[in-house]
């Protein structure tokens, strides 16, 4: 289902890309323009991870690549392995009972999101309006996994990686 939503988001808005910042200078690129999709890992302004996905004739051409320039290996990977990844991170925590139990709080600000929080702030998880990713989530008990949105694009800002 979130994989569908995500292609949707893609095909509606003629290209879509979002960037997850995580602490430590690590960002992550999810996007996808025509029938290529991706999620990139920049970590210290160096590419470490890429993961490209094709959709073509009803059918996933999936490949890994590690790092970047002359040193960067590819390998090929589970045919809709890239689209999974990108379903997963960009719909995060969304299924939790935490969220879905609870009424979100509209933020009007830069990019319109609801606010979801668990506890006394221990927890909480910020959904794009317009969109539906989710473009931020915090937890006390695991600050790594955090992020914030970065940047989002649409149609032909949207650039392919190369």
């Amino acid at each position: 289902m979130s994989a569908e939503r995500f292609m949707q988001l893609v095909e509606e808005y003629r290209g879509f890309e979002f960037i997850q910042a995580y602490r430590d200078d690590e960002d992550h690129f999810l996007g996808g323009k025509g029938n290529k999709y991706w999620y990139v890992i920049i970590k210290d302004g160096k590419t470490t991870d890429s993961y490209i996905g094709t959709y073509k004739d009803g059918e996933w051409r999936d490949v890994y690549i590690k790092g970047s320039g002359r040193t960067r290996k590819i390998k090929e990977m589970a045919a809709g392995s890239t689209i999974k990844r990108i379903a997963k991170d960009a719909y995060t925590i969304q299924k939790e009972d935490w969220v879905t139990r609870r009424t979100p709080k509209p933020i009007q600000d830069s990019h319109p999101h609801y606010h979801y929080v668990y506890g006394f702030g221990d927890k909480a998880l910020d959904v794009s309006e317009k969109y539906g990713v989710s473009i931020g989530y915090s937890d006390l008990s695991d600050t790594a996994a955090g992020f914030r949105l970065r940047d989002l694009c649409t149609g032909d800002d949207v650039k392919l990686p190369e």
